[in-house]
């Protein structure tokens, strides 16, 4: 019989998702880009050279996972759609070591750093995410020895 781990699910923030990569909010410490007063501030949140990149409109229907995925040298942003549902994203450096996995509530916009294993788990109301990644993203499958669900804290 597989054995089951529940995750608790952590908020958002700069400090604890450091590890795996960037809210793309602008922190207090960053200036904007290009400002113009009474209409907008522009702010540029996070840079990566690439040869292109893609826009993928994932749905997530799952409330478990039984695997991890990785991009070794890409890195891919997750933006939560206000269409419906909410989302976790499980997150891990890496996946062997005991403990290693950390759920977030996929609440705002985030870029994972190259080389992160990930798998997005719904919490309510089917997720709508928008991904965008580089075209010549390349994956890496981690199988776990158990299968993994998310509840509250």
């Amino acid at each position: 019989m597989i054995q089951t781990k529940i995750l608790g699910i952590h908020a958002l923030s700069n400090k604890a998702f450091a590890p795996y990569g960037r809210i793309l909010v602008p922190t207090s410490e960053e200036s904007p880009e290009t400002s113009v007063p009474d209409a907008f501030d522009f702010y540029i949140v996070y840079t990566a050279f690439s040869s292109g990149w893609q826009l993928g409109y994932l749905t997530v229907e799952t409330k478990e996972i039984d695997h991890l995925e990785c991009h070794p040298t890409t890195p891919e942003a997750f933006v939560p759609l206000p269409l419906r549902g909410e989302a976790a994203l499980v997150v891990s450096t890496d996946p062997n070591q005991e403990n290693s996995l950390h759920a977030f509530r996929l609440t705002k916009p985030v870029v994972l750093n190259a080389g992160v294993w990930h798998n997005v788990i719904h919490l309510v109301d089917g997720p709508a995410i928008l991904i965008i990644e580089n075209p010549d993203v390349t994956d890496s499958y981690h199988e776990l020895l158990y299968i993994v669900q998310c509840n509250e804290k």
